[in-house]
C-alpha cells in the first residue's frame, strides 16, 4: 500500500509547462491514435522506462523546462532519456530534425535556415534555388529581389 501512495504522490505540476511536455513525450511514443505518433512512436523512438512511469524521474533528470526552451533529442533516432535530451531554444531544435537540409560551401556546412540568415536571404528564397539545381555559390550570393525582414 505505501509503495501505491508513493507511486500516486502529489507532485503539484500537473499543469505546469514541464508536466505538459513529458505528458506529450510519452504520448506521441506509446498511443497509436497520438497525431505524432507515426513520427516518434511509429519509428520506434521510446521512452526510457523510467520517465515512462514517473513524472518525477523526468523531472529530477531534466528540470523543470527553461522559459523559452524545448525538449530536443540529441540524437533524433534514438530515444526520450536522460543522455540523448536538452532543453535547447527551437532555432537549434529546427536544425536538429530529420528533414532539416545542410549545404556545404567553402568548406562550411550549416542548414539551409543558417545559410539564409547568413547571406541576407528569405529561407524559402534559397530552398528554391537549391531545388531549382542552382550552383550553390549563385544559390548563396544572388541578392533577392524580395528583401529579409
Amino acid at each position: 500500500m505505501a509503495e501505491r501512495n508513493k507511486q500516486n504522490a502529489t507532485h503539484g505540476m500537473t499543469g505546469s509547462r514541464t508536466y505538459r511536455i513529458w505528458k506529450g513525450i510519452k504520448e506521441r511514443c506509446t498511443l497509436k491514435n497520438n497525431k505524432d505518433w507515426k513520427n516518434y512512436g511509429g519509428r520506434g523512438i521510446k521512452v526510457c522506462l523510467e520517465w515512462k512511469k514517473s513524472f518525477q524521474a523526468f523531472l529530477q533528470d531534466m528540470g523543470e523546462a527553461p522559459i523559452g526552451m524545448q525538449i530536443d533529442r540529441i540524437d533524433n533516432d534514438d530515444g526520450y532519456y536522460k543522455a540523448n535530451c536538452r532543453w535547447t531554444t527551437i532555432e537549434v531544435q529546427a536544425n536538429n530534425r530529420r528533414t532539416c537540409k545542410y549545404v556545404t560551401y567553402k568548406n562550411k556546412t550549416q542548414s539551409v535556415s543558417d545559410w539564409a540568415k547568413e547571406c541576407g536571404l528569405e529561407r524559402k528564397t534559397l530552398e528554391y534555388r537549391i531545388r531549382s539545381e542552382w550552383p550553390i555559390e549563385k544559390a548563396l550570393t544572388t541578392p533577392s529581389l524580395i528583401k529579409r525582414k
